[in-house]
């Protein structure tokens, strides 16, 4: 079973990976509060962030200081998101629950899937694409993390590089065929869709478009940051009917 407890992490790296804490990011957190009434919701940090978006989430979150890993196995994380990618899985170890990044926003209650062992979505409508770690629900101590810690043995990219994405993205697709029974795995359209593709963001950002069977919505920061997220205000929120526009209203409190 897994525990109705969230999990968000930032402010790893002293920058914020240029990506200031905003009104997108409380409203990640936000929206899960309100969606699905959680018994808690833990956020991560080694950097606190500053200003009004903070302030507000502050107010509803446990917010725990931690140092990141800088190494797992004897092999070197040189990248802040290979740093996040290994907090997410211990505190998913340490005590089950869910585990969102912030460039998320939920849709309805994730209550339906808690009976399963371990739960993960694909990324994209194709197989080969693997199963995306920005969404993922464990109970405690599960198995499915273990044997998907020890292959961080393998672990080796320096960054944004050929190897980016293995550890984080393919190496759960293979071990999900090998140990089937260890998780449960949700269609591409419950937490990831629309896509990072740019038109596919245009669903998301400047579109006004329904996906009956999301529970949430990964904005895909790293793509959707400039152009979309970094200036979002309430104003725009209110005065513009998009996909996601529509979705955050209800939050706005």
């Amino acid at each position: 079973m897994i525990p109705n407890i969230f999990h968000f992490c930032y402010g790893l790296s002293e920058d914020f990976g240029g990506k200031p804490y905003s009104l997108v990011h409380y409203l990640a957190v936000r929206s899960a509060r309100e969606i699905n009434d959680p018994e808690e919701i833990f956020f991560y940090y080694s950097y606190e962030p500053e200003g009004e978006w903070w302030e507000k989430t502050k107010e509803i979150v446990t917010a725990v200081k931690v140092i990141p890993p800088d190494e797992i196995f004897g092999n070197k994380l040189y990248h802040v998101a290979h740093k996040a990618d290994i907090l997410r899985l211990e505190k998913l170890s340490e005590t089950g629950g869910i585990y969102m990044d912030l460039d998320t926003i939920c849709c309805k209650p994730f209550t339906p899937l808690l009976d399963n062992k371990f739960v993960m979505g694909r990324q994209g409508k194709f197989r080969k694409m693997g199963l995306c770690n920005a969404v993922m629900m464990s109970e405690k101590n599960s198995g499915f993390i273990k044997i998907w810690m020890n292959e961080y043995k393998t672990f080796r990219s320096k960054g944004k590089d050929k190897y980016w994405a293995e550890h984080s993205v393919q190496i759960p697709l293979k071990l999900s065929k090998l140990h089937p029974e260890l998780l449960h795995i949700e269609p591409y359209d419950s937490f990831h869709y629309p896509l990072y593709y740019s038109f596919e963001l245009k669903k998301m950002f400047e579109k006004n478009l329904r996906y009956p069977n999301a529970f949430c919505h990964h904005l895909w920061e790293g793509g959707s940051w400039d152009k979309y997220l970094k200036d979002m205000t309430v104003e725009s929120i209110l005065k513009n009917d998009t996909t996601y526009n529509l979705l955050a209203r209800r939050f706005l409190k």
